[in-house]
């Protein structure tokens, strides 16, 4: 969740989805305490205190993905980068789940390979970056991209910036990825182009990257306090 006022974004809840049934399951995490402070409410008929399972994918959550019915859904799948069997969940995770009626974010949990974490996400702020979507235009899958710990934002002094190999400033790691990512900027985590959107593609898709990290005994991807489910007493939906 984004707070409009300071653009500072809170992990508040979590989603997991299983192989097994009940499928879904929804809990709050302990960042949802801060973001309530600067505004948020909790979602309608989905109490703090509470875990809920489900066999169907949640109407938070299922509202947010591109029905396949829509003229321009292959063209949407494009953009992500998937195939056109791709789960709702995949397709979720993918898109980031925008609505323009909400501040909700979605995002992915890393996938392991081999001896690496994996994450997947666009690039943020690319419209803010003097010169930055020309920078984005001459990019192609493949493309090395260089991270850094910016260290002096004012905004954010987590931020991680992303460079093309020709120095130019794209724009920012997803703040919720950056616990994990800022520690290991400039070091043990590279990046990579994986697909390049054009106009009109809309400007938050424009750059999907891809992040790994090797992997370290003493580390779990998003295992910051922040991300620590508070839901106890499990509810059937």
């Amino acid at each position: 969740w984004q707070c409009r006022e300071t653009r500072a974004f809170y992990p508040v809840a979590r989603l997991v989805v299983r192989d097994s049934t009940p499928r879904y399951e929804f809990s709050y995490v302990a960042g949802v305490h801060d973001a309530i402070l600067q505004g948020f409410r909790h979602f309608p008929g989905m109490r703090l205190e509470k875990t809920f399972k489900s066999d169907q994918l949640f109407p938070l959550f299922g509202n947010r993905v591109m029905p396949r019915s829509r003229p321009d859904f292959d063209t949407y799948l494009g953009r992500l980068g998937l195939e056109e069997d791709a789960e709702p969940a995949l397709i979720l995770a993918r898109s980031e789940g925008r609505k323009v009626t909400d501040n909700i974010e979605i995002f992915s949990y890393p996938t392991r390979v081999g001896t690496e974490w994996a994450y997947t996400a666009f690039v943020r702020g690319i419209r803010h970056q003097d010169g930055a979507e020309q920078g984005v235009a001459v990019l192609s899958p493949g493309d090395q991209l260089t991270l850094v710990h910016e260290k002096d934002n004012d905004w954010n002094s987590r931020a991680v910036l992303v460079h093309s190999e020709h120095k130019t400033r794209i724009g920012y790691v997803p703040d919720v990825l950056v616990d994990d990512i800022a520690p290991r900027a400039g070091c043990s985590a590279v990046s990579k182009v994986l697909k390049v959107n054009l106009p009109p593609a809309p400007v938050h898709q424009r750059l999907l990257i891809e992040i790994k990290i090797q992997i370290d005994p003493g580390f779990r991807p998003l295992s910051s306090p922040r991300f620590k489910p508070i839901g106890n007493n499990v509810s059937p939906v």
